[in-house]
């Protein structure tokens, strides 16, 4: 009866487990879809500005401000469904240390993911996740150097081919792509501001439960500094009007209220996922997959740009180089034998 009963709940284990890799593998999907959506609708507010990078920037900014928000309040409203009340939120908040988040939150939203937005619509999604890649050898190697912490053969062997994967990808640009290399410029920002936001948020995320941190902090919070940013960024160069023009457009266009409802929508997804997944399947096997999003920009690229959504181009370079980087990520993140073991939930 005990043997019988153990290998129910083994089974039960191998069903949670599955079901957590399928939603790392859904949440990986979700932020490259939630990222073209962004684009997208910052393309058409774009239309009617000039086009400079400090325009790229405002405009992206006040499109990631909007659609978090969207996304944080669909995060909240999952979370009443799931029984955690409003109340929760102010518990959160009681706590001291979880307001780094916020602080994490300026070198997420306003500068990596706004370099990521400005990035795709120059170079593409999957040359700028390439770039973005590199955030997990980022951060090894600076823990190697500023933290003293002991890196091995394996670490060192992904770092090698993550890198190599990025310059097999960029080496060469997509017929038609004009501004490619500043679009890669432009995502080089990423892996550094996504480590810095890693590190000052690690510990409020240990002392804070995350489904109530990110739409609290990472999301609504983060879109209340984005678009005091994007005011300050107007009043200081003397372009105060683009706001008005921006939401102008915004609510005059159906099809751009439509990106922005999709990117907010991807948005919750993808942070909800992620956090899930986590405790499903474990912490180390969930970013391994989460991080295979560099390949999922190639189906979803193409997807979205047949449905006339937003264009497309990737070299075959490209797309070895986006595999070669999803594998170097796997050996800096896992062991082989960790991820493909699903009795090992770690």
């Amino acid at each position: 009866m005990n043997i019988k009963a153990k290998e129910m709940y083994e089974s039960k284990m191998m069903h949670v487990v599955l079901f957590g890799l399928i939603l790392a593998f859904v949440s990986a999907a979700a932020n490259t879809t939630f990222q073209n959506f962004n684009v997208a609708a910052t393309g058409i507010i774009s239309q009617d500005f000039p086009t400079t990078l400090l325009a790229s920037y405002v405009l992206s900014v006040l499109a990631l401000a909007i659609c978090e928000c969207l996304g944080g309040i669909i995060m909240v409203i999952f979370n009443l469904f799931k029984g955690i009340p409003l109340a929760e939120y102010g518990r959160v908040f009681g706590v001291r240390s979880s307001r780094t988040i916020l602080i994490s939150a300026i070198m997420g939203s306003p500068v990596a993911t706004a370099s990521a937005v400005m990035s795709i619509a120059l170079c593409g999604s999957t040359y700028t996740n390439c770039i973005i890649g590199l955030t997990p050898a980022v951060t090894a190697i600076f823990g190697t150097i500023f933290l003293r912490e002991k890196t091995g053969a394996r670490v060192w062997l992904g770092i090698v081919i993550v890198t190599m994967g990025v310059l097999l990808a960029t080496i060469s640009p997509p017929e038609g792509v004009v501004n490619f290399y500043t679009g890669i410029a432009l995502a080089c920002v990423c892996p550094i501001a996504y480590t810095a936001e890693n590190i000052i948020s690690a510990h409020a995320v240990d002392v804070t439960d995350p489904m109530i941190a990110c739409p609290m902090y990472r999301m609504i919070g983060s879109a209340i500094i984005e678009f005091i940013i994007v005011v300050c960024v107007c009043a200081v160069t003397g372009h105060i009007g683009w706001l008005a023009l921006a939401f102008h457009i915004i609510f005059s266009s159906k099809m751009c209220l439509i990106y922005i409802l999709c990117c907010g929508s991807f948005m919750a997804l993808q942070y909800n996922g992620t956090y899930t997944s986590y405790t499903y399947c474990g912490a180390t096997k969930a970013a391994a997959i989460l991080w295979t999003g560099t390949f999922w920009t190639i189906p979803i690229g193409f997807t979205m740009s047949a449905m006339g959504i937003l264009q497309y181009n990737v070299t075959t370079l490209g797309i070895f180089g986006a595999i070669a980087v999803v594998v170097g990520i796997g050996l800096v993140v896992a062991k082989p034998s960790e991820l493909f073991s699903l009795r090992n939930n770690q």
